[in-house]
């Protein structure tokens, strides 16, 4: 396997060197299963993914493609496509693989990366994982000489690592900072239903943050086996950049496409569960009663409908939602589905442009909610509510809502949460939510204590 690679990185070169342009070399290969599947520490280039049977752990980079603005989506799905077609492949493993990963910036400003990474490591729920290793060759200097080495190494490392949940430990309490102040966000929830009152806008998305300082950084692998084990149901994902990574355990997909289909998710509306089995059940069918909530996860699924109605055929949508039960929340969720008429020329990041931002992030009609939106909330997003996920040498794959997340800097984690904001919302109502949606990453960090786990 370590000739194999060092083989098609030689053929690599030699294409670069013709054609003039870089060229990936990307060797797969069924390897033994790997338990736990997750990081130790995060590096440049970390990126973790558990949804439905599939995890992904990636480490370093081969090759990456930033982008911002506008076209983003459309700037890294060109570069990928010329990647795609020149790239170099070996080895006897799937090429289903996942190949580019990262995350695209909810906004236009910059902070968008995708990138392929030199180690992946996915597997299923059963069977052997697939190794992926990846160089890139310069059509000038070749592939750097220490690739293979490198690559190996850190399939070495990953191989030894052990990693298991932090205990809570006894250590001083958190500080916790709510950014803006309770008194803030509700204020700025009653400007946004005047204006949709006013109608200006049916629909908008606030969001708000918590930074909470702790006595020392949390252990990235500890806090995502948390999250897997804590939020069935979710997407639990991390992505680092060197110093920071973002990590979170999102429940909306914002499109899949395999095998020519396409499916992506409504979800909107929030209720807490109950503590006992017959007030869950009462809050249960009072979500699915709720007037308001059922006209706010409506907005959703007919603007999800509409998007893929332009690129595919037999779109279908349930006429009734349903209830998606999460260990803190429960919300109202619909599955969108429909065949690609062209699957040669729709793959996953055309379909990502297409529906990104969706009214569960952003609001409707999109462009008046979001012009009111970037004079309202005063930070940026970054990769929050934006489109995080994965796709193959084949133009498909998955990407997920970056919800229920927290960016990580050192001892500092920057919690956010937003709630959809339409005609007869009460601040205070809405502001509860947004601590209902902050509580699966403060108790994957912090312990009953307040101390970081």
């Amino acid at each position: 396997m370590h000739a194999g690679f060092e083989e098609i990185c030689a053929k690599a070169a030699a294409e670069a060197g013709n054609a003039g342009h870089p060229v990936l070399a990307v060797w797969r290969e069924e390897i033994e299963r790997v338990e736990p599947l997750l990081p130790s520490t995060p590096s440049r280039g970390t990126f973790f993914w558990s949804s439905g049977d599939l995890t992904i752990l990636a480490m370093d980079r081969a090759a990456a493609f930033p982008a911002e603005g506008p076209n983003r989506f459309a700037e890294v799905r060109r570069a990928w496509e010329r990647a795609a077609r020149t790239m170099v492949g070996g080895g006897p493993g799937d090429r289903a693989t996942p190949a580019l990963v990262g995350a695209f910036s909810f906004g236009d400003g910059p902070g968008s990366l995708m990138w392929v990474p030199r180690v992946l490591v996915a597997q299923r729920a059963r069977g052997p994982a697939t190794l992926c290793l990846a160089a890139r060759a310069d059509p000038v200097h070749g592939v750097e000489d220490d690739a293979a080495r490198t690559a190996w190494r850190a399939v070495s490392w990953l191989a030894n690592t052990v990693v298991r949940p932090c205990p809570p430990l006894p250590v001083t309490g958190a500080v916790i900072e709510e950014l803006p102040t309770a008194g803030e966000w509700k204020a700025m929830v009653a400007r946004a239903v005047g204006h949709i009152e006013a109608g200006r806008f049916s629909k908008v998305v606030l969001a708000r943050r918590l930074r909470v300082r702790l006595p020392y950084p949390p252990d990235l692998g500890g806090l995502l086996h948390t999250l897997v084990g804590a939020q069935p149901g979710t997407t639990v994902f991390a992505a680092g950049t060197g110093t920071r990574t973002f990590a979170g355990a999102t429940p909306e997909r914002l499109v899949a496409v395999r095998g020519g289909r396409a499916e992506t998710m409504s979800l909107a509306a929030t209720l807490p569960r109950g503590s006992t089995g017959g007030d869950d059940a009462r809050l249960r069918a009072e979500l699915l009663g709720d007037a308001k909530c059922r006209r706010e996860q409506a907005i959703v699924t007919d603007m999800l409908r509409g998007a893929l109605a332009g690129v595919c055929h037999e779109v279908e949508a349930p006429d009734e939602p349903e209830v998606l039960d999460l260990p803190h929340v429960r919300h109202l969720h619909s599955r969108v589905r429909g065949r690609i008429a062209d699957p040669e020329t729709t793959g996953v990041l055309d379909l990502v442009e297409r529906l990104h931002p969706t009214p569960a992030v952003g609001g409707h009609p999109r462009e008046e909610a979001l012009g009111w939106l970037r004079a309202a909330e005063r930070f940026d997003r970054g990769w929050y509510s934006g489109p995080i996920g994965w796709v193959n040498a084949g133009h498909e794959g998955d990407f997920a809502v970056a919800l229920r997340s927290a960016l990580l800097d050192g001892a500092v984690a920057t919690l956010f949460a937003g709630c959809g904001i339409v005609a007869g919302s009460d601040p205070e109502r809405e502001l509860a939510e947004t601590w209902l949606k902050f509580r699966p990453m403060l108790s994957a960090l912090l312990d009953d204590q307040g101390g970081p786990r």
